[in-house]
């Protein structure tokens, strides 16, 4: 698995996680072909080395109508034309221009996803559908493409799993199409709490979330808790506009965890419900698992007065306690919780990938000091049978053939 980590302290924008992922490695004469597809008016791409209060960090700059750039680095033209007005673009408009471009399909589906949240966001906050809202600065060339270029770029890394840290950000008040607004604007604000986005208020003055930089996060972040332990294996550092009082910059990390204990301790949380819907179990379950809970089950249980009820049961990291709680409170019926915290032994995990004709499936090994136990990734399994044009159950006893023949080799 491939894991990206956004290091928030100085906030996040567009531009920010672009810089940021461009460090990591992502060949440039690649990303600047690709974003030459997109069909808007002329524009000029800049990427440069900068210094962020002694942080060697990486500046995306994209300028629009013709502005010129002064600085004698890394630079690209396009003009593939789509001449209409930038302002007031609808979320259609933009997924047309996503679409006629020629950035990958996986992109594409990234980019649109963004959009669509930050769409959800805006259309919340002015009383209206996504597919009603009317962009204005989100709207523009430049965050349509700084949007783009963490897609591809994210693609590029073949990225599949994001964490990302509590979000920093500003106080006071900042300027923005419809005047002065407080921070979090009200679309910053709609978008980390529709995700559960963890924030922390700092005293610095202005905005350091902007809504496309939030979009990203909310459309895109598995969780927000970090592995108990992990190795680093490459750090990108993007660079904002702003100066504060430390380095204002984004860090992005390639992460791999390290599963080579037996033991951890494990937050459980419980609660007895009797009077939520099956709806709004099933919401917060899904909302839980997407938060990073390492498992969630209901239980049927009877209540006094033999009400028939269920017993809510999740099992979390301990630094994942506070949100899980607050998300459990927020969507179902319940005004209290069991915790306790426990030390369980567990199998390390590592996914590794089985070659079936033209797919490749995900295969779990688990170890137990000599005892091992292999088992195949479902969604993995059944994306390859479908293209391949099997049932379930060959696939998988392909798999677990072939797991039979590797377990013989020390790799396996």
């Amino acid at each position: 698995m491939h894991t990206l980590y956004f290091e928030c302290y100085s906030g996040i924008s567009g531009d920010m996680a672009a810089g940021a992922l461009i460090d990591l490695g992502v060949d440039r004469e690649f990303l600047l072909n690709q974003l030459h597809t997109v069909p808007l008016e002329q524009f000029e791409i800049d990427i440069s080395k900068t210094d962020k209060q002694g942080i060697s960090a990486v500046a995306f700059d994209i300028h629009t109508n013709h502005s010129t750039c002064e600085h004698s680095h890394e630079h690209a033209h396009a003009h593939t034309h789509s001449h209409h007005n930038h302002s007031g673009r609808c979320l259609a408009d933009i997924e047309h221009i996503i679409e006629a471009s020629k950035i990958s399909d996986k992109a594409k589906e990234t980019a649109k996803k963004i959009f669509y949240v930050l769409a959800q966001a805006e259309g919340f906050v002015h009383g209206m559908t996504a597919h009603q809202v009317h962009f204005q600065e989100v709207g523009s060339d430049d965050s349509i493409l700084d949007i783009i270029t963490v897609a591809i770029c994210l693609d590029f890394l073949h990225i599949d799993h994001i964490i990302c840290s509590p979000l920093h950000e500003g106080s006071g008040f900042t300027k923005c199409h419809h005047g002065l607004t407080a921070v979090p604007t009200p679309c910053t604000l709609r978008l980390v709490q529709s995700a559960s986005i963890p924030i922390k208020i700092t005293e610095n003055k202005g905005e350091m979330i902007t809504p496309t930089g939030a979009a990203i996060i909310a459309a895109l972040a598995n969780t927000f808790a970090l592995p108990q332990k992990f190795t680093i294996d490459k750090v990108g550092i993007g660079a904002g506009k702003k100066e504060f009082a430390h380095p204002n910059v984004v860090r992005a990390m390639l992460i791999s965890e390290i599963t080579d204990t037996h033991e951890d301790e494990i937050c459980i949380l419980k609660s007895a419900i009797d009077d939520s819907t099956p709806e709004q179990l099933a919401y917060c379950h899904t909302r839980l698992l997407e938060l990073g809970a390492a498992d969630v089950y209901f239980t049927p249980i009877y209540m006094k007065k033999n009400r028939p009820a269920y017993e809510l049961t999740v099992l979390c990291q301990p630094e994942l306690e506070q949100i899980i709680t607050e998300t459990i409170f927020q969507e179902t019926t319940s005004i209290g919780l069991r915790k306790t915290y426990a030390k369980r032994n567990i199998m390390t995990r590592e996914v590794k990938p089985i070659q079936i004709g033209s797919q490749t499936i995900d295969c779990k090994i688990c170890t137990y000091h000599h005892i091992k136990k292999y088992y195949v990734e479902y969604e993995s399994a059944a994306k390859a049978a479908r293209i391949l044009g099997e049932s379930l159950e060959e696939t998988y006893r392909k798999v677990y053939t072939k797991i039979h023949d590797l377990s013989k080799m020390q790799d396996y």
